[in-house]
């Protein structure tokens, strides 16, 4: 008998503003672990990115480094509680957000967040439909804080994401995979065929 195939994909693409993502996506018999580097329209690295989910999709673990410092959030507990800190210049910052298998996490406008948001939670929200989701949404300088996110899946492949406050927004494009895709990306295996 043969072992599952797992997904292990790599794929870059440009972000508003000029900014460029590379990430990395392994499928395992654990779950997804995504690990991604956005760097700015100057060419320098602006944040590296590592999420974690079960196989079921919900999230295990998050961090996320920045100029601003290092952040690390993971759900925990009974009842379920999304804990974590920002490890900053100045020291460090203990978080600690309501959290439930319907939660969404946001790091700001980014598409591998968006893309488990898009396979968890808000999936549920058809072709044509939306709905609104509670969220956990990491902003500038790695400030962190309870919201509501609008979900919308405009077409099979696309959804329009949304802080519901008027904050943060993206288009989200997504291949047959559940990988970020679009206009001037491209993927690719994550390891080379033997």
């Amino acid at each position: 008998m043969s072992e599952p195939r797992h997904l292990r994909r790599a794929g870059a693409l440009t972000l508003p503003g000029g900014k460029r993502l590379a990430w990395s996506m392994a499928e395992g018999s654990r779950g997804r672990r995504w690990r991604a580097a956005v760097t700015g329209a100057d060419g320098h690295l602006a944040e590296v990115l590592l999420v974690e989910t079960d196989p079921a999709g919900d999230l295990t673990r998050l961090e996320l480094t920045s100029a601003a410092g290092l952040l690390t959030l993971h759900p925990v507990g009974t009842p379920l509680r999304l804990h974590g800190n920002v490890v900053r210049p100045g020291g460090v910052e203990p978080l600690v957000f309501d959290w439930s298998p319907a939660h969404a996490l946001f790091a700001g406008a980014s598409p591998i967040t968006a893309a488990i948001a898009a396979a968890g939670p808000a999936a549920v929200a058809g072709v044509g439909e939306g709905r609104s989701i509670p969220a956990v949404e990491i902003g500038p300088g790695l400030a962190v804080r309870a919201a509501t996110w609008r979900v919308a899946h405009t077409s099979a492949e696309r959804w329009r994401m949304l802080a519901a406050d008027g904050g943060p927004s993206l288009l989200l494009v997504l291949d047959a995979d559940g990988l970020p895709t679009g206009d001037h990306a491209a993927t690719w295996p994550l390891e080379e065929a033997s």
